[in-house]
């Protein structure tokens, strides 16, 4: 609790010093609002790690293929590297490029579930008679 506190409150005072900076320094807002973001994932890496180790755990229990579980988490991580390189381009006013990185993480992710995709069509029609 105390990490989310902490670093709420320092998104906080990074948007006050970041509407003062656009003001008077417009280019260095998006490398100030770059460094919070990489400095947070940085304090994230821990909490992460844990969360991994559980859901590869409940992979283990439900006898979940080491396959399947990687494309999953790969996915996730494909979806929030996607936001936040485009929210990142929409904040820097670049709309075109937010767009073509969204666009560019869908494809991604659907590449990476291809063979998930075959597995489920190859599974119902070996149900059909």
């Amino acid at each position: 609790m105390s990490d989310i506190a902490r670093i709420a409150g320092l998104g906080i005072i990074i948007t006050v010093i970041l509407a003062h900076l656009r003001e008077r320094y417009p280019e260095l807002a998006p490398q100030l609002s770059l460094a919070f973001v990489v400095g947070v994932f940085l304090l994230l890496i821990g909490p992460l790690d844990r969360v991994l180790q559980v859901f590869y755990e409940l992979g283990q229990r439900a006898d979940l293929s080491g396959f399947y579980l990687g494309v999953i988490l790969r996915s996730i991580g494909i979806a929030y590297l996607t936001a936040l390189g485009a929210q990142v381009s929409k904040d820097a006013g670049e709309e075109a490029v937010a767009l073509v990185i969204e666009i560019a993480g869908k494809i991604m992710i659907l590449a990476i579930s291809i063979p998930v995709v075959v597995a489920i069509l190859d599974t119902l029609v070996g149900l059909l008679p």
